[in-house]
């Protein structure tokens, strides 16, 4: 009687441990309904390198929003002198800062700082840009400066070997105004070509200058028999958008050239070279050089 009662204990027990509990599944974060997530935004980098006359495209990112969700941001960037100085360095932000906003379904904004090419020998500088929130509830992370190094022109610091007169961001990137590659305005010259690409594309390369004067470009077409490249300068407005301003009119297929032309201060140029014609096999390529003169 006695070993029966505890086999049956026994079986109780081991019954009320196979049963499901019934407030686990309530409990599941998988069940639960997602409460709200606050909105931030950050810098993409908190340190970004340039040189002497090449402006850096700074780029602010938006999280915790929802992928259908709209949004309405109001920020402010504001530059702070380092080791380099504004003007003379670099295009400083007006007053307390400039307003950037971003809207609708936009989960980035990109905000563009010039760096000042000028005729002294300087040492590796240093800028800061602060970003605020302006939106309730809606706070920078990460840090809220991003610090721009700025090195040395390579007309005060030659190396040995063969250094390109631009900065390649990486084909397909310098298809776009938006994400232009970058040229100094040294008269070096920059190859390049349009491998995997097709006629009717183009490359892009943007320069910016801190006091007015003129500007030589020389296309080189080192594909001459085979290929065709044609060669135009625009500017950025007001707006922010960018016009055409200068086209080279040489009808002929070894090389295009805009020479002296007036350039303003503190205004982003595009140098936009497109592939007019396909006549052979050969690769497509160019060499492109700009000549600042005051």
């Amino acid at each position: 009687m006695h070993n029966k009662r505890w086999s049956l204990f026994l079986l109780i027990i081991f019954s009320l441990m196979a049963l499901p509990v019934a407030h686990a599944e309530e409990a599941s974060p998988a069940n639960a309904e997602a409460s709200p997530q606050a909105i931030s935004v950050a810098w993409e980098r908190t340190a970004v390198q340039t040189t002497e006359g090449v402006s850096v495209w700074l780029k602010v990112m938006v999280y915790g929003a929802g992928e259908s969700e709209s949004i309405s941001l109001n920020l402010r960037y504001q530059t702070f002198n380092g080791t380099a100085i504004a003007n003379s360095d670099y295009s400083p932000t007006a007053g307390t800062g400039n307003a950037l906003t971003i809207t609708g379904l936009r989960r980035y904004a990109l905000i563009n700082i010039g760096i000042l090419a000028n005729a002294v020998a300087e040492p590796y500088e240093y800028f800061q840009v602060e970003l605020r929130s302006e939106t309730a509830n809606v706070s920078v992370i990460g840090g809220a400066r991003t610090t721009i190094g700025i090195s040395r022109s390579r007309v005060f610091a030659p190396v040995v070997g063969d250094l390109q007169a631009c900065i390649h961001v990486g084909e397909p990137a310098n298809n776009a105004s938006t994400t232009a590659g970058f040229i100094s305005l040294s008269g070096g010259w920059c190859e390049s070509d349009f491998i995997g690409e097709v006629p009717s594309n183009f490359d892009y390369y943007q320069f910016k200058v801190a006091v007015g004067g003129k500007v030589t470009i020389q296309l080189d077409n080192i594909t001459p028999d085979q290929h065709d490249f044609n060669l135009y300068l625009y500017y950025r407005d007001g707006n922010s958008q960018f016009q055409i301003y200068e086209q080279s009119g040489n009808p002929g297929q070894t090389s295009e050239l805009l020479s002296a032309v007036p350039i303003a201060a503190n205004t982003t140029y595009l140098i936009n070279i497109v592939w007019a014609a396909k006549l052979g096999d050969k690769t497509p390529v160019y060499r492109v050089k700009a000549l600042y003169q005051p």
